[in-house]
């Protein structure tokens, strides 16, 4: 049977926010964009109390060194971009 404790409020909370923001992200008004942004970064607090509750703590833990390869990654790719020109 379902439970309401803390963690279920933050799953759904975490769901259906992302669902919000996405069809918000999807507007062409860009007012609206800028909600499903802001919504986006409210999704953030449900998932990290879910990554700490359900012992995934490792992923915030090397989630800089992914921010790391992605920006090496979008520099290279700019890089290479600009020498085909």
């Amino acid at each position: 049977m379902f439970e309401l404790n803390l963690f279920n409020f933050a799953q759904f909370a975490d769901q259906g926010l992302s669902l919000i923001g996405t069809l918000l992200l999807t507007s062409i008004s860009a007012r609206t964009r800028m909600y499903g942004f802001l919504v986006f970064v409210l999704v953030n607090v449900p998932g990290i109390y879910l990554l700490i509750i359900t012992e995934l703590w490792w992923i915030l833990a090397v989630t800089p060194l992914w921010l790391a390869i992605n920006v090496k990654g979008l520099y290279n790719n700019y890089k290479e971009s600009r020498l085909e020109v």
